[in-house]
């Protein structure tokens, strides 16, 4: 058997880029920016995103296949 999510993974991952602003959360209405991409345990790719009104709020990680551009949402 070969691995086939690792070049999926690569692919999307290009597509982000560090400094992006995404939205997260259940409804995607959160808006947090882009710190470093990393592996779970698992080997699945993941985010760690900064919520954007930062205040006393924590970095999340989520994983890759979770959060959505933006701009392609806002119709830009």
């Amino acid at each position: 058997m070969t691995k086939r999510p690792k070049k999926r993974a690569r692919r999307v991952t290009s597509y982000f880029n560090v400094g992006d602003v995404v939205l997260m959360g259940k409804y995607k209405n959160m808006r947090g920016q882009i710190v470093a991409f990393g592996e779970d345990k698992w080997g699945n790719p993941t985010v760690e995103i900064e919520p954007t009104p930062k205040g006393r709020k924590q970095n999340r990680i989520i994983g890759l296949f979770k959060i959505w551009r933006a701009d392609v949402k806002e119709g830009r």
